[in-house]
């Protein structure tokens, strides 16, 4: 059983959990974009936003693009960049003759070559014989390697082998005729209309996006960019997995059809004759469920949505576009109805429009965030926040404004990731914004150290308290380690000896004292996370494992996590563990990779660290490429579940 590392693997570990200790960014706050405009969905190149025409120019110098919501642009070096155009009557868009349709496509006749015809359809076709014989010039393995549904072609008059074909995935060239493809999707504004489904303080967002599916953030060689996973018939975002579908009900009169496209801003069609004024436009789910309806409406229901009950209805019928629930606080909620900003503290029973010194506008996303006591809302006008007392029924403070670095363009979607406190939008056409919010990196809160997450704390397990910057710490009375400071963070050891159901943090400053009731189990297992990615080491070269160095077949991992609890023998809080014989927990130790159990070949406190542990996880030979989901268990409980990615 190893119970010691190399040099090279302490000096990895060692350059990692500094990594993962570097301070906030200083300085003003300002947006930052994640990844880029387009997304890989599998195709000849990354996609884009449907396209609505294209054409060249009569001198076959310029090509034009009309994108979905009525933009033009202009190239004139093939796509490769991209300007704003307006239509010029001097460059009519040349018409392609049109035949009669061949089944659900439509076909088009080259100009410029006799005899030769294009059919745009779920797949794109060239006849060469005037339409006797076709060739799919778009199909691989079943698929479209150009997105399906074809809806406009553009051929070069200077090029008659030169073809431009716009589809829901954006716009596509090929040099030879269809024969191979290029996406000029890249330096457009393509990025799909799409809302935020799932995030946390150890990852970047998720997305869903409707008629796509899922959006992922992942990191290639050129670089990070947005990935699409088709979304399955039945499959629910996991951020609307506690809200209302049609099974549980939903306010009377209205009825939910598209589950996946659902937790944040949903337009869904009701029942009756007056469906097309019945929709419900935003979910939200706290302590209860809030729905809001195109009518103008509030509903809450107590009971999982078994019961409702009406508790807004707009005089002017504005409709509801977005609403925030505090999972925290089960009777505060926030609600945009039209370009009114609502706040509710007692359940709903009474609302209270907090958007006084707001620019008029139809406001489409909202957040909070209780302890920071602070309110974000977004939409045409683009971002802003406030000083709102989400407990008591006060006035909010001034709104500003919050667009340094941000396009000027209609915000779609917002998300607060309420631990490390990074707002999110996502703009059709432009991408996904990150931004720190101040306000919220100063609200006092207590995390694990691992991946951030509120989760409760073990014996020994590493903490990281937010927004104070402790000299000492006490726990449950006794004294707490603590193991850095620094920018209004504190890092805190749990004493080994804590026992119960919870915990009291006592943190004291130089001139004041603050006190921080938690959770408190045998075990709370989690797997550290370093920039999103887990802290795993190859066991035989110290080196950390990813896309660029994975794990071996039949070889093993070294899983940095903290929270096993207890260890034998008994190991003071604060030193670090010896280099030879390290302290093993006193817990059952397990893993998974997927759905199925791994080996744990050993598990330890790290040599030289505090709060570390260090399980050695065996790799089956046959196990396939690619990335599989890892999660360590203590005692049968289990971690955060991370990405370790295998090689061949």
């Amino acid at each position: 059983m190893p119970r010691t590392r190399s040099v090279s693997t302490r000096a990895a570990l060692a350059a990692a959990l500094v990594l993962a200790a570097v301070p906030a960014a200083q300085g003003a706050p300002s947006w930052s974009r994640l990844g880029g405009t387009g997304v890989a969905a599998g195709l000849a190149g990354p996609a884009g936003r449907p396209v609505e025409g294209a054409w060249f120019s009569a001198d076959g110098r310029r090509l034009y693009a009309a994108l979905e919501e009525g933009s033009l642009w202009a190239s004139e070096d093939g796509g490769l960049t991209w300007i704003v155009a307006e239509s010029d009557p001097l460059e009519p868009r040349a018409i392609l003759d049109r035949e009669d349709r061949m089944g659900q496509a439509i076909v088009l006749r080259n100009p410029y070559r006799a005899g030769v015809s294009y059919a745009l359809g779920e797949h794109l076709y060239r006849s060469e014989d005037g339409g006797g014989e076709w060739t799919n010039l778009t199909a691989v393995g079943g698929s479209s390697v150009i997105g399906k549904w074809q809806a406009v072609l553009a051929i070069s008059p200077a090029d008659p082998d030169l073809i431009v074909v716009g589809n829901s995935m954006g716009l596509w060239k090929s040099h030879d005729s269809g024969v191979s493809w290029a996406s000029l999707n890249g330096r457009l504004p393509n990025f799909p209309e799409a809302r935020f489904a799932d995030f946390g303080a150890s990852r970047t967002p998720r997305l869903q996006s409707k008629g796509l599916g899922s959006l992922d953030l992942v990191r290639t060689a050129a670089g990070a960019a947005w990935r699409v996973t088709p979304a399955a018939p039945t499959e629910s975002s996991p951020r609307s997995q506690e809200v209302p579908g049609p099974s549980n009900g939903l306010p009377p009169g209205y009825e939910a059809a598209d589950p996946l496209w659902g937790a944040a801003q949903r337009e869904e069609c009701g029942t009756g004759s007056e469906c097309g004024a019945r929709r419900v436009t935003a979910l939200a789910s706290g302590g209860q469920l809030w729905a809001g309806t195109s009518d103008g409406r509030i509903w809450v229901s107590h009971d999982g949505g078994a019961d409702w009950s009406l508790s807004w209805d707009d005089p002017h019928g504005a409709a509801v576009q977005g609403i925030w629930a505090d999972p925290a606080m089960p009777r505060t909620a926030l609600a945009l109805s039209g370009s009114q900003v609502l706040r509710s503290t007692n359940g709903g029973t009474s609302w209270l429009d907090i958007g006084d010194g707001l620019p008029e506008a139809e406001w489409t996303a909202i957040a909070g965030h209780a302890a920071a006591a602070t309110a974000y809302v977004a939409g045409p006008a683009g971002v802003y926040f406030a000083r709102v007392d989400l407990h008591q029924p006060s006035p909010a403070g001034p709104w500003v404004r919050i667009g340094d670095g941000l396009p000027e363009a209609a915000v779609g979607d917002l998300a607060l990731e309420p631990l490390r406190g990074r707002l999110y939008a996502a703009i059709a056409g432009h991408g996904v914004y990150w931004m720190r919010t101040p306000q919220v990196e100063q609200a006092l809160r207590v995390v694990s150290a691992a991946d951030l997450s509120q989760r409760p704390a073990a014996p020994g397990s590493l903490l990281t308290v937010l927004g104070a910057r402790a000299v000492s710490v006490r726990a449950d009375g006794l004294p707490a380690p603590v193991l850095d400071t620094a920018d209004g963070r504190t890092q805190v050891q749990v004493p080994f000896a804590v026992e119960g159901r919870s915990l009291r943090l006592r943190l004291d400053a130089r001139s004041s004292s603050q006190v921080v009731d938690m959770q408190l189990r045998r075990v709370s297992p989690a797997v550290f996370v370093v920039g999103g990615d887990p802290l795993i080491l190859d066991a035989g070269t110290g080196a950390l494992v990813g896309w660029s160095q994975p794990a071996a077949p039949g070889g093993s991992v070294l899983v940095m996590a903290t929270g096993l609890g207890e260890v034998e023998p008994r190991w003071p809080a604060g030193l670090p563990s010896p280099e030879s014989d390290p302290p093993s927990p006193v817990a059952r130790i397990g893993a998974r990779l997927g759905s199925v159990p791994a080996e744990v070949v050993s598990s330890y406190l790290a040599s030289g660290y505090v709060g570390i542990y260090v399980v050695e996880v065996a790799i089956p030979r046959d196990a396939q490429p690619g990335a599989v989901e890892l999660a360590l268990e203590a005692d049968g409980e289990p971690s955060n579940r991370v990405n370790l990615v295998i090689g061949r």
